[in-house]
């Protein structure tokens, strides 16, 4: 008996042998009525499906940058009055500057753009530094065409945003109360905007980008969400096939309800409207927000291609993971109609109304 336990124990641990998640219990026993009452075989899902959403490797989203070319040397001797520039070369340069990582080194670009630009407008009134300024204009014209691609390398060398835009191992879970990721889609709307208005807008401030990416830390609705459309379009996809079969559409031959269509019309009434349009509402009202955010991201200039072609996969693209699930949505709605129009049992018609009078 112990021996049981212990190998049960380690199954739950290691082969997730367990229960399966509510929302995916409703999914697979959806499915199982409709084939039961439909007399048609639908295929399970594959969990193996979720890798197709798996971030590409980090070395294939990052981008490489030039270093600052200009001398150390001569910027700290010829720039005594901009101090401030001073400083950020030094931070730059120090032991900490040269590990920074790349969240924090956006908005440290952002500051170094700055002070160059300062201290532009302070020696331009000396002719003795003519030379000095044109470097410095030149150098914060470079500085400022690469904010794009440090902005791209903060999010893709950020464990906050692969985090965010992983898959989780588990669905969304039931429940009565709305869905939410307020926090989370917020912060991914306002990374958009930052890496939209780039090189023309300067990145925010340190503690502001590092509290957009603990937000983003801190939610697992996104890939939560990931997994659910992913298993919601394939149960979808099982269930519309079954109602568009030919055995469905022979389930009222003389245009009439008959004892199957009314069984059928109780897995409607139960579980479809009872449980899988309510957590499909929860899926379209987290949905709506964070496909917007993930769409406004990839306008952000200079994304690299790989991760390009991941948002594409997710939101973006016409194939993308959120629009497969809006067409099978529609057209699953539209199955529902066609068997129980057939039947005259959709809402409004007179088997309908029987029906429901008699429930």
């Amino acid at each position: 008996m112990r021996a049981l336990l212990m190998l049960t124990g380690i199954c739950l641990l290691l082969t997730g042998c367990g229960r399966a998640p509510p929302a995916a219990q409703q999914m697979d026993n959806y499915l199982e009525r409709l084939g039961r009452v439909l007399d048609q075989e639908h295929v399970d899902y594959d969990v193996t499906r979720l890798s197709q959403f798996r971030l590409p490797e980090r070395r294939e989203r990052l981008i490489e940058i030039a270093p600052m070319r200009i001398s150390l040397i001569d910027l700290l001797v010829d720039t005594r009055r901009c101090k401030p520039l001073q400083q950020r070369v030094s931070e730059r340069n120090s032991i900490l500057g040269k590990v920074m990582p790349w969240s924090h080194r956006l908005a440290f670009e952002g500051e170094l753009v700055r002070a160059i630009e300062d201290c532009i407008a302070l020696l331009s009134d000396d002719p003795d530094r003519e030379e000095l300024v044109a470097e410095l204009v030149e150098l914060a014209e470079d500085k400022r065409g690469q904010l794009p691609a440090v902005f791209w390398n903060a999010l893709n060398a950020s464990e906050e945003f692969e985090y965010y835009l992983r898959f989780a191992s588990e669905p969304l879970p039931v429940q009565q109360a709305a869905l939410e990721d307020r926090e989370g889609i917020s912060a991914l709307g306002h990374l958009a905007v930052i890496g939209q208005r780039l090189p023309a807008q300067l990145p925010p401030s340190r503690p502001e980008l590092e509290a957009h990416f603990l937000a983003l830390h801190q939610s697992d609705r996104s890939s939560q969400l990931i997994h659910s459309l992913s298993r919601m379009t394939h149960t979808l996809e099982q269930a519309t096939a079954m109602l568009d079969s030919p055995e469905a559409g022979q389930l009222c031959p003389m245009g009439t309800a008959t004892s199957r269509s009314r069984i059928l019309l109780n897995v409607f009434v139960t579980f479809y409207a009872g449980e899988i349009q309510p957590y499909m509402a929860q899926l379209q009202r987290l949905g709506q927000p964070w496909e917007q955010s993930v769409s406004a991201l990839a306008e952000a200039p200079g994304i690299p291609p790989a991760t390009a072609d991941y948002l594409q996969v997710l939101a973006t693209g016409p194939d993308s993971l959120w629009q497969r699930y809006q067409r099978q949505l529609a057209a699953h709605s539209q199955a529902w109609q066609n068997v129980l129009g057939a039947c005259q049992l959709r809402p409004g018609q007179s088997g309908w109304e029987s029906a429901t009078r008699s429930d």
